[in-house]
C-alpha cells in the first residue's frame, strides 16, 4: 500500500505529465495555425505556380495520361487547385481537392470559373480530420505535392501516407510516387560569422553559434560541385510508412577536382512512374531552377581536396523536436586528404523555407 506522501508524489508526477502533454498539444496547434496561415497567402501560391519545372512535370504527368479517365482523384494539399483542374481536364470522373488553409476559398472560385464545378469538390480541412463524401469510399489516384526543402521539411509526407492507407484503392496510383535524396560536396564561400564577435565592442558570439547550426537555403550552381553525388535516401510512396523522415545513412563522396570544399549540399529527385513518358524532375545544382533550390550545410572546417580523394561520413535526419515542420540534421565528416585530415560532427536545424524567406 502507498502511504499518503507516495500517493501525493504519484499524483504530482501524473499532473506534470498531463501538463506537459497539454503544452505540447497547444504548441502543435499553434504551429499548425501559423503554417496554414502562411499557405493562405496568395503570394505563396503565385511563387509555386511560377516554378516551371514543378508545374510542367505535374501537368504532363496528369494531362497526357489516360489513367485519369473516369477515375476518382484525391488532391492532398490542393492550394489554388491547379492539379485538381489538370485531373478534371484529363477526364477524371470526380476530384476531391483538400487543403487546411483558407486558400480553398479561392480554389472554389477558380474551379467554378473554369467550368469544373461539377467534377471538383473543394474540401477545407486537414486530410487527417476530414471525411470524404458519403458516396465515395475509396479513390483511384492521389495527387500530392508533398516535397519540402531537403525533401522532408514541412512534414507533409505523413499526410500523404495517411491518405494512402485510408482511401487509396488496391492498385491505385500516387503522383509522384518515388523520390531520392542526395548529398554532394560543394565549393562556396566561408560564412562571414566573425562579425558577431565584436559588435560595437560587445560580444554577440551566441548569435554566431546559432547561425553555425542553421542549414541554409541557397541556389547552388553546377560549377560549385566538387564531388560526385551520393544517394542517402530512396522512397517508394506505395511502401513508405509514417515517420520516414528519421534515418541515418553512410555516404562516400568522390572528389572530382582540386580545390576547397566549404559545405555539403542536399537535393532531391522525384518520379512519376505511372506515366507513359516516365516523367520526373531534379532539384540538382546541375538542373534548372526550382523553388526548392538546394539545402546547404556549411562545414566548420573547410576541406582542401584533390581529385580522386574521398570524403566519408554519416548523414542523419529526423523531425525537429521543437517544430513539427522543421528538421534536425546531423553530419559526421571523416576526411583523410593529402593536405589535411578532418574528423568532425555538426548538428543543424532546417527551418521551413517559407518561414525563413518570409514569403
Amino acid at each position: 500500500m502507498f502511504n499518503n506522501l507516495e500517493q501525493e508524489d504519484l499524483k504530482s508526477d501524473a499532473d506534470r505529465h498531463l501538463e506537459l502533454a497539454l503544452k505540447r498539444i497547444k504548441e502543435r496547434r499553434q504551429q499548425e495555425t501559423m503554417y496554414f496561415n502562411i499557405y493562405s497567402r496568395i503570394e505563396v501560391h503565385e511563387w509555386l505556380l511560377k516554378d516551371p519545372v514543378r508545374v510542367t512535370a505535374f501537368r504532363d504527368a496528369i494531362l497526357y495520361n489516360d489513367s485519369f479517365k473516369n477515375k476518382t482523384v484525391l488532391d492532398v494539399g490542393c492550394g489554388m487547385g491547379i492539379l485538381s483542374i489538370f485531373a478534371a481536364k484529363a477526364g477524371a470522373k470526380k476530384v476531391l481537392a483538400v487543403d487546411a488553409a483558407s486558400i480553398t476559398d479561392y480554389a472554389h472560385r477558380i474551379v467554378h470559373d473554369n467550368g469544373f464545378g461539377n467534377v471538383i469538390t473543394v474540401i477545407r480541412g486537414k486530410v487527417e480530420d476530414i471525411e470524404l463524401p458519403a458516396d465515395i469510399d475509396k479513390v483511384d489516384i492521389i495527387l500530392c505535392d508533398w516535397m519540402g526543402s531537403c525533401l522532408f521539411s514541412e512534414n507533409m509526407l505523413d499526410s500523404l501516407i495517411f491518405a494512402r492507407d485510408k482511401w487509396l484503392s488496391a492498385g491505385g496510383h500516387i503522383f509522384p510516387d518515388s523520390a531520392q535524396l542526395y548529398v554532394a560536396a560543394i565549393q562556396g564561400q566561408d560564412q562571414d560569422l566573425g562579425f558577431w564577435h565584436d559588435v560595437h565592442g560587445f560580444d554577440l558570439s551566441a548569435i554566431r553559434r546559432r547561425c553555425e547550426s542553421l542549414a541554409v537555403m541557397e541556389r547552388v550552381t553546377g560549377c560549385q560541385m566538387m564531388s560526385q553525388a551520393c544517394l542517402v535516401k530512396s522512397l517508394d510512396l506505395y511502401k513508405e510508412q509514417r515517420q520516414s523522415a528519421d534515418f541515418r545513412s553512410f555516404y562516400e563522396l568522390k572528389v572530382t577536382r582540386n580545390g576547397w570544399v566549404h559545405a555539403l549540399v542536399a537535393y532531391f529527385d522525384v518520379g512519376f512512374s505511372k506515366t507513359p513518358q516516365g516523367i520526373g524532375f531534379s532539384t540538382s545544382p546541375c538542373a534548372p531552377w526550382t523553388h526548392w533550390i538546394q539545402t546547404v550545410f556549411y562545414l566548420e572546417t573547410p576541406l582542401p581536396v584533390k581529385a580522386g580523394e574521398v570524403i566519408k561520413g554519416v548523414f542523419g535526419l529526423k523531425a525537429s523536436k521543437d517544430s513539427i515542420f522543421d528538421l534536425e540534421v546531423d553530419i559526421f565528416v571523416d576526411f583523410e586528404g593529402s593536405q589535411k585530415s578532418v574528423t568532425s560532427q555538426q548538428a543543424f536545424v532546417l527551418s521551413s523555407s517559407l518561414a525563413v524567406d518570409g514569403v
